[in-house]
């Protein structure tokens, strides 16, 4: 019995801790792992897409099922004027009919359901191949406005440090009342830029928060940006991207199902057989015969002549299709490849310069400190140092997204 409380007490503790985590995950920092493992669960559009999923699967159900029998009564012979009697010329008749599909349209017909729901999952997977695209974007724009808010929080700290300076000079009398009052106002403009990059970041965290699907705006997320570089060899790319990109392989499953639904309208134009069985009965005496027969509709006109011409047509069309998403992954492999090489030499010439630059803003500083230098010289490196650390942290989030799109684009996914 003790033992059973403690079990009960632990997978009570179990279900609390699972459906408080995702609360706990979204209150501070979130992680890249924990905002991808709620963007599959909750993103709108992902969610949206999986009842094409559901709705297939319908379909494939219905062309499994074989078609229903039909029960017909009739009575024939009740005077309107006299009612029932015995001597009425009567007649009961109970009849049961069933068709029977010939051709193999049973087979054929679920064989191309089963495969439409095979690329309605595929297309489903490419969905959210094409959604994270939007997602990595937003994520690693959101690393560069918080590399942007940490960089303007710096340089204000920086340039109080000066203001610092600055007015023990001008209390001291080196530095003129019009300098001092420059370099005050050159304060404003650090001001302004630390409250537009947190407004921009908020903004961001926003519009990325209703991507996961989450109401109440993320706080913030943890920076997740490094500058290893690999080597991508653009042939081993679209030979992968070939067997993993779910757009190809959605149409390879709609060209098999294509493929079916045309045997499928050759074989309508194989005439179905209704065969049926009787009850009748007839008064006076109500005498009972059994009967049987069949029916079947004589092709003489149409043999599904344009069924056959349609389905012939879209069997076609998702071969050009296929040719046209594999001239395409080409083209997307190339130009993600292309993209990151640049990007990592934009990144490779600011990362070479940023020791020149952290230099020059110390230098100047110090020759501030001593009088070297005046107001203007000292505004204008900070400024010129401001934005040579922006295109910085912009060349290196842009180069971590590139690194995410070509995993993208050749169909890879975590």
């Amino acid at each position: 019995m003790h033992r059973f409380r403690i079990c009960i007490a632990a997978q009570l503790l179990l279900l609390l801790v699972l459906t408080t985590f995702p609360a706990r995950a979204i209150e501070g920092d979130i992680t890249l792992e924990q905002a991808l493992e709620r963007f599959y669960a909750y993103n709108y559009d992902i969610l949206i897409s999986k009842y094409d999923i559901d709705k297939t699967f319908g379909d494939f159900l219905t062309a499994k099922l074989r078609p229903n029998p039909s029960f017909t009564f009739n009575y024939t012979g009740l005077s309107t004027e006299h009612g029932l009697s015995s001597t009425d010329n009567s007649q009961i008749a109970a009849r049961l009919d069933q068709l029977i599909e010939l051709g193999g349209k049973r087979r054929l017909r679920t064989q191309s359901a089963k495969e439409t729901l095979e690329a309605a999952k595929l297309t489903h997977d490419d969905v959210i191949r094409t959604v994270l695209i939007g997602f990595y974007t937003s994520f690693f724009t959101l690393n560069l406005d918080r590399l942007d808010v940490m960089l303007a929080r710096d340089e204000l700290k920086r340039y109080d440090k000066i203001l610092e300076i600055g007015s023990k000079k001008y209390g001291a009398g080196f530095l003129t009342a019009i300098d001092f009052t420059k370099l005050k106002l050159g304060r404003i403009d650090l001001e302004t830029g630390l409250a537009n990059t947190q407004n921009q970041y908020k903004n961001d965290l926003d519009q990325f928060s209703a991507l996961l699907g989450v109401e109440k705006p993320l706080q913030s997320v943890t920076l997740q940006v490094q500058d290893t570089f690999f080597e991508y060899g653009e042939d081993a790319l679209v030979a992968s991207a070939y067997e993993n990109r779910f757009d190809l392989l959605s149409l390879q499953k709609q060209l098999e199902a294509a493929k079916h639904s045309l045997s499928l309208a050759k074989a309508l134009a194989i005439p179905d057989v209704t065969v049926g069985a009787e009850y009748d009965s007839f008064a006076p005496k109500y005498d009972s015969s059994i009967g049987i027969g069949f029916s079947v509709p004589l092709p003489l006109f149409d043999r599904n002549q344009g069924g056959i011409h349609r389905k012939s047509a879209e069997y076609g069309q998702i071969q050009v299709q296929i040719d046209k998403v594999r001239r395409q992954i080409v083209t997307d492999v190339r130009q993600a490849v292309n993209n990151y090489n640049t990007s990592y030499g934009i990144f490779t010439s600011y990362k070479d310069k940023k020791n020149d630059i952290d230099s020059l803003i110390n230098n100047t500083e110090k020759a501030f400190s001593l009088g070297g230098i005046t107001v203007l010289d000292l505004i204008d490196t900070e400024k010129m140092h401001a934005g040579f650390m922006k295109e910085y942290n912009k060349a290196l989030t842009n180069f971590n997204l590139n690194r995410e799109l070509i995993k993208l684009y050749t169909g890879e996914m975590k």
